[in-house]
Protein backbone atom coordinates (compact mmCIF):
# COMPACT_ATOMS: atom_id res chain seq x y z
CA UNK A 1 0.00 0.00 0.00
CA UNK A 2 2.18 2.33 0.92
CA UNK A 3 4.20 1.57 -2.27
CA UNK A 4 1.93 2.21 -4.21
CA UNK A 5 1.08 5.81 -2.52
CA UNK A 6 4.87 6.46 -3.13
CA UNK A 7 4.28 5.47 -6.93
CA UNK A 8 1.72 7.62 -7.05
CA UNK A 9 3.11 10.74 -5.57
CA UNK A 10 6.21 10.01 -7.88
CA UNK A 11 3.82 10.39 -10.69
CA UNK A 12 1.99 13.62 -9.67
CA UNK A 13 4.96 15.69 -9.42
CA UNK A 14 6.46 14.15 -12.69
CA UNK A 15 3.48 15.30 -14.71
CA UNK A 16 3.50 18.57 -12.60
CA UNK A 17 7.13 18.99 -13.87
CA UNK A 18 6.46 17.62 -17.50
CA UNK A 19 3.52 20.24 -17.43
CA UNK A 20 5.85 23.11 -16.74
CA UNK A 21 9.74 22.40 -18.05
CA UNK A 22 9.02 21.88 -22.04
CA UNK A 23 7.34 25.86 -21.22
CA UNK A 24 10.80 27.26 -19.58
CA UNK A 25 13.92 29.01 -21.65
CA UNK A 26 16.62 26.81 -20.74
CA UNK A 27 19.13 29.32 -18.55
CA UNK A 28 15.90 29.03 -16.16
CA UNK A 29 15.44 25.28 -16.86
CA UNK A 30 19.41 24.50 -16.39
CA UNK A 31 19.11 27.15 -13.26
CA UNK A 32 15.96 24.72 -11.23
CA UNK A 33 17.37 21.49 -12.49
CA UNK A 34 21.26 22.29 -10.66
CA UNK A 35 19.36 23.05 -7.69
CA UNK A 36 17.05 19.98 -7.65
CA UNK A 37 20.13 17.97 -8.04
CA UNK A 38 22.07 19.08 -4.59
CA UNK A 39 18.86 18.92 -2.82
CA UNK A 40 19.19 15.16 -4.25
CA UNK A 41 22.88 14.82 -3.32
CA UNK A 42 22.18 15.86 -0.10
CA UNK A 43 19.32 13.54 0.93
CA UNK A 44 20.29 10.36 -1.18
CA UNK A 45 22.75 8.51 1.54
CA UNK A 46 22.96 5.34 -1.08
CA UNK A 47 24.19 7.20 -3.86
CA UNK A 48 26.64 8.93 -2.15
CA UNK A 49 27.92 5.58 -0.14
CA UNK A 50 28.28 3.99 -3.50
CA UNK A 51 29.97 7.06 -5.06
CA UNK A 52 32.47 7.77 -2.75
CA UNK A 53 33.71 3.62 -2.75
CA UNK A 54 33.52 4.02 -6.57
CA UNK A 55 35.46 6.97 -6.50
CA UNK A 56 37.90 6.15 -3.95
CA UNK A 57 38.90 2.66 -6.17
CA UNK A 58 38.89 3.95 -9.32
CA UNK A 59 39.87 7.58 -9.64
CA UNK A 60 41.33 8.44 -6.07
CA UNK A 61 43.23 11.82 -6.86
CA UNK A 62 39.82 13.27 -7.70
CA UNK A 63 38.07 15.54 -5.10
CA UNK A 64 35.20 13.06 -4.15
CA UNK A 65 32.58 15.57 -2.42
CA UNK A 66 33.11 17.66 -5.44
CA UNK A 67 32.62 15.47 -8.26
CA UNK A 68 29.15 13.60 -6.61
CA UNK A 69 27.64 17.07 -5.80
CA UNK A 70 28.64 18.43 -9.10
CA UNK A 71 27.59 15.22 -11.09
CA UNK A 72 24.22 15.53 -8.68
CA UNK A 73 23.48 18.25 -11.06
CA UNK A 74 24.76 17.60 -14.35
CA UNK A 75 22.33 14.20 -13.69
CA UNK A 76 19.63 16.35 -12.76
CA UNK A 77 19.78 18.66 -15.66
CA UNK A 78 20.11 15.70 -17.65
CA UNK A 79 16.65 14.25 -16.31
CA UNK A 80 14.80 17.58 -16.99
CA UNK A 81 16.37 17.14 -21.14
CA UNK A 82 13.91 14.64 -21.78
CA UNK A 83 11.09 16.70 -21.05
CA UNK A 84 12.38 19.58 -22.51
CA UNK A 85 13.40 17.59 -25.43
CA UNK A 86 10.72 18.36 -27.47
CA UNK A 87 11.64 22.00 -27.87
CA UNK A 88 14.68 21.43 -29.47
CA UNK A 89 13.94 22.63 -33.26
CA UNK A 90 17.31 22.39 -35.68
CA UNK A 91 17.75 26.30 -34.71
CA UNK A 92 18.41 25.48 -30.79
CA UNK A 93 20.00 22.34 -31.58
CA UNK A 94 22.59 24.28 -33.44
CA UNK A 95 22.54 26.75 -30.35
CA UNK A 96 22.78 23.96 -27.54
CA UNK A 97 25.00 21.10 -29.14
CA UNK A 98 28.51 21.84 -30.89
CA UNK A 99 29.45 19.25 -32.87
CA UNK A 100 33.10 18.85 -35.26
CA UNK A 101 32.76 19.69 -38.68
CA UNK A 102 34.21 16.57 -40.18
CA UNK A 103 31.94 14.48 -37.94
CA UNK A 104 28.89 16.05 -38.89
CA UNK A 105 29.82 15.42 -42.41
CA UNK A 106 30.47 12.23 -41.72
CA UNK A 107 27.09 11.05 -40.49
CA UNK A 108 25.27 12.97 -42.84
CA UNK A 109 27.32 11.13 -45.40
CA UNK A 110 25.97 7.75 -44.14
CA UNK A 111 22.58 9.52 -43.93
CA UNK A 112 22.61 10.09 -47.30
CA UNK A 113 23.81 6.72 -48.48
CA UNK A 114 20.76 5.90 -46.37
CA UNK A 115 22.68 3.19 -44.45
CA UNK A 116 21.51 1.85 -41.13
CA UNK A 117 23.88 3.26 -37.99
CA UNK A 118 24.38 2.22 -34.66
CA UNK A 119 25.22 4.70 -32.19
CA UNK A 120 26.90 3.69 -28.53
CA UNK A 121 26.54 6.19 -26.15
CA UNK A 122 26.55 5.88 -22.15
CA UNK A 123 25.03 7.94 -19.07
CA UNK A 124 27.83 10.58 -19.34
CA UNK A 125 26.72 14.16 -19.90
CA UNK A 126 23.13 14.12 -21.34
CA UNK A 127 22.06 10.97 -23.08
CA UNK A 128 18.45 11.91 -22.95
CA UNK A 129 19.16 15.32 -25.23
CA UNK A 130 21.46 13.00 -27.55
CA UNK A 131 19.72 11.08 -29.84
CA UNK A 132 17.65 14.59 -29.99
CA UNK A 133 19.86 16.08 -31.36
CA UNK A 134 20.77 13.56 -33.70
CA UNK A 135 17.55 13.69 -35.35
CA UNK A 136 18.05 17.76 -35.14
CA UNK A 137 21.35 16.99 -37.25
CA UNK A 138 19.22 15.01 -39.83
CA UNK A 139 19.86 11.68 -39.08
CA UNK A 140 17.03 9.46 -39.38
CA UNK A 141 14.77 8.07 -36.61
CA UNK A 142 16.39 6.07 -33.85
CA UNK A 143 15.31 2.73 -32.25
CA UNK A 144 16.55 3.63 -28.21
CA UNK A 145 16.79 0.49 -26.08
CA UNK A 146 16.38 1.39 -22.66
CA UNK A 147 15.54 -0.53 -18.98
CA UNK A 148 11.86 0.06 -18.16
CA UNK A 149 11.28 2.65 -14.68
CA UNK A 150 10.35 1.15 -12.24
CA UNK A 151 7.00 3.55 -11.46
CA UNK A 152 5.20 2.40 -14.55
CA UNK A 153 3.17 5.61 -14.53
CA UNK A 154 5.94 7.48 -14.64
CA UNK A 155 7.17 4.89 -17.05
CA UNK A 156 4.27 5.09 -19.56
CA UNK A 157 4.49 8.98 -19.50
CA UNK A 158 8.08 9.52 -20.27
CA UNK A 159 8.02 6.53 -23.21
CA UNK A 160 5.27 8.86 -24.73
CA UNK A 161 7.37 12.07 -24.39
CA UNK A 162 10.45 10.52 -25.35
CA UNK A 163 8.78 9.04 -28.83
CA UNK A 164 7.13 12.15 -29.56
CA UNK A 165 10.88 13.50 -31.55
CA UNK A 166 9.95 10.68 -33.81
CA UNK A 167 12.14 8.12 -31.76
CA UNK A 168 11.15 4.62 -30.84
CA UNK A 169 11.86 3.69 -27.20
CA UNK A 170 11.56 -0.49 -26.74
CA UNK A 171 12.93 -2.65 -23.37
CA UNK A 172 15.28 -5.17 -23.98
CA UNK A 173 13.03 -7.61 -24.20
CA UNK A 174 12.04 -6.93 -27.33
CA UNK A 175 15.27 -5.15 -28.60
CA UNK A 176 16.24 -7.84 -31.12
CA UNK A 177 13.69 -8.23 -33.79
CA UNK A 178 13.07 -4.48 -33.24
CA UNK A 179 17.14 -3.01 -34.01
CA UNK A 180 17.78 -5.61 -37.07
CA UNK A 181 14.55 -4.18 -38.24
CA UNK A 182 15.55 -0.78 -37.83
CA UNK A 183 18.71 -1.11 -39.61
CA UNK A 184 17.07 -2.73 -42.15
CA UNK A 185 15.25 0.44 -42.71
CA UNK A 186 18.12 2.62 -42.76
CA UNK A 187 17.44 3.97 -39.48
CA UNK A 188 19.12 4.85 -36.34
CA UNK A 189 19.97 2.33 -33.35
CA UNK A 190 21.20 3.37 -30.14
CA UNK A 191 21.64 2.44 -26.08
CA UNK A 192 23.82 3.09 -23.15
CA UNK A 193 26.70 0.84 -22.60
CA UNK A 194 27.64 1.59 -19.09
CA UNK A 195 25.00 -0.81 -17.34
CA UNK A 196 25.35 -3.46 -15.17
CA UNK A 197 23.63 -5.86 -17.33
CA UNK A 198 23.03 -9.64 -16.02
CA UNK A 199 25.29 -12.35 -17.76
CA UNK A 200 21.85 -13.75 -19.08
CA UNK A 201 21.04 -10.60 -21.05
CA UNK A 202 24.15 -11.11 -22.51
CA UNK A 203 26.94 -9.29 -20.54
CA UNK A 204 30.15 -9.49 -22.08
CA UNK A 205 32.97 -8.57 -19.34
CA UNK A 206 35.48 -5.93 -20.91
CA UNK A 207 37.97 -4.04 -18.82
CA UNK A 208 36.91 -0.26 -17.54
CA UNK A 209 39.48 1.31 -15.23
CA UNK A 210 41.36 -2.08 -14.86
CA UNK A 211 38.95 -4.45 -14.19
CA UNK A 212 36.65 -6.51 -15.62
CA UNK A 213 33.00 -5.61 -15.96
CA UNK A 214 29.88 -6.69 -17.40
CA UNK A 215 29.25 -4.75 -20.79
CA UNK A 216 26.19 -5.37 -23.20
CA UNK A 217 27.56 -6.92 -26.37
CA UNK A 218 23.97 -5.78 -28.12
CA UNK A 219 24.79 -2.56 -29.90
CA UNK A 220 27.91 -3.96 -31.82
CA UNK A 221 26.31 -7.52 -32.40
CA UNK A 222 23.84 -5.93 -34.17
CA UNK A 223 26.41 -3.51 -36.31
CA UNK A 224 28.24 -6.78 -37.17
CA UNK A 225 25.26 -9.34 -38.17
CA UNK A 226 23.91 -5.91 -40.42
CA UNK A 227 27.16 -4.82 -42.21
CA UNK A 228 26.13 -1.07 -39.95
CA UNK A 229 29.10 1.16 -39.05
CA UNK A 230 29.03 1.33 -35.97
CA UNK A 231 29.81 5.10 -33.48
CA UNK A 232 30.63 5.86 -29.89
CA UNK A 233 29.02 9.20 -29.25
CA UNK A 234 28.72 11.44 -25.74
CA UNK A 235 27.47 14.58 -25.28
CA UNK A 236 29.74 16.29 -23.30
CA UNK A 237 28.13 19.59 -20.89
CA UNK A 238 29.74 22.99 -21.18
CA UNK A 239 28.83 25.74 -19.09
CA UNK A 240 27.34 23.64 -16.10
CA UNK A 241 24.97 21.84 -18.85
CA UNK A 242 23.64 24.64 -20.67
CA UNK A 243 25.18 23.12 -24.03
CA UNK A 244 27.08 20.08 -24.98
CA UNK A 245 29.75 18.94 -27.20
CA UNK A 246 29.00 16.30 -29.19
CA UNK A 247 32.37 13.76 -28.88
CA UNK A 248 31.81 11.47 -32.31
CA UNK A 249 34.38 8.23 -32.50
CA UNK A 250 33.40 5.39 -35.26
CA UNK A 251 34.22 1.90 -33.82
CA UNK A 252 36.25 -0.18 -36.77
CA UNK A 253 34.23 -3.48 -37.41
CA UNK A 254 35.93 -6.38 -39.40
CA UNK A 255 32.67 -7.13 -40.79
CA UNK A 256 34.18 -10.87 -42.24
CA UNK A 257 35.62 -11.67 -39.18
CA UNK A 258 34.86 -13.58 -36.07
CA UNK A 259 31.87 -12.08 -34.49
CA UNK A 260 32.38 -12.73 -31.29
CA UNK A 261 36.12 -11.60 -31.57
CA UNK A 262 34.77 -8.61 -33.38
CA UNK A 263 31.99 -7.60 -30.82
CA UNK A 264 34.63 -7.91 -27.34
CA UNK A 265 36.81 -5.87 -29.53
CA UNK A 266 34.48 -3.34 -30.33
CA UNK A 267 33.34 -3.15 -26.17
CA UNK A 268 36.85 -2.91 -25.42
CA UNK A 269 37.38 0.09 -27.27
CA UNK A 270 34.00 1.78 -26.47
CA UNK A 271 34.71 1.25 -22.67
CA UNK A 272 38.16 2.93 -23.25
CA UNK A 273 36.45 5.61 -24.97
CA UNK A 274 34.08 5.90 -21.62
CA UNK A 275 37.33 5.76 -19.74
CA UNK A 276 39.08 8.74 -21.56
CA UNK A 277 35.66 11.32 -21.26
CA UNK A 278 35.17 10.05 -17.67
CA UNK A 279 38.71 11.00 -16.55
CA UNK A 280 38.89 14.32 -18.33
CA UNK A 281 35.40 15.31 -16.91
CA UNK A 282 34.90 12.85 -13.77
CA UNK A 283 31.33 15.15 -12.45
CA UNK A 284 30.20 13.93 -15.90
CA UNK A 285 29.28 10.22 -15.66
CA UNK A 286 26.83 8.81 -12.45
CA UNK A 287 29.22 7.52 -9.64
CA UNK A 288 26.91 6.41 -7.38
CA UNK A 289 25.87 3.71 -10.10
CA UNK A 290 26.92 0.27 -9.15
CA UNK A 291 28.93 -0.29 -12.57
CA UNK A 292 31.13 -3.00 -11.15
CA UNK A 293 27.90 -4.99 -9.79
CA UNK A 294 29.43 -8.11 -11.64
CA UNK A 295 32.85 -9.80 -11.08
CA UNK A 296 34.07 -13.07 -13.03
CA UNK A 297 35.11 -14.71 -9.68
CA UNK A 298 34.23 -15.61 -6.13
CA UNK A 299 37.90 -13.95 -4.86
CA UNK A 300 36.22 -9.84 -4.22
CA UNK A 301 40.10 -8.49 -4.89
CA UNK A 302 39.89 -4.66 -6.24
CA UNK A 303 36.00 -4.97 -6.59
CA UNK A 304 33.77 -2.44 -4.75
CA UNK A 305 32.03 -4.49 -1.56
CA UNK A 306 28.11 -4.35 -3.49
CA UNK A 307 29.66 -6.39 -6.55
CA UNK A 308 28.68 -10.26 -6.43
CA UNK A 309 30.25 -13.48 -7.67
CA UNK A 310 28.73 -13.97 -11.63
CA UNK A 311 29.47 -17.68 -11.30
CA UNK A 312 27.82 -18.02 -7.85
CA UNK A 313 24.23 -15.49 -8.67
CA UNK A 314 24.11 -17.60 -12.11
Amino acid sequence: MLCAVRKRFEYVLYRMMAAVVPHLPRPVMVFLARRMGYIYYLFDKRVRVAGQENLRRFLPDAPARHVLREGARLQSVALLDALWAPRLTPARARKYFHVAPEDEALLAKLRDEGRGIVLATAHYGSWEMLNVAAGAMGLPSATVIAREINNPHVDRHLRAQRESTGNKIVHREQAAMACISALRRGELVCSVIDMAVRPNEGGVFADFFGLPVMTSGALPFFAHRKRAPLFFMVAKPEKKGLRYRLDVTRIPLDYDGDRETEVRGALQRMNDLLQQQIEEMPEAWIWGYKRWKWRPGEFRGPYPSYSYWVTKQY
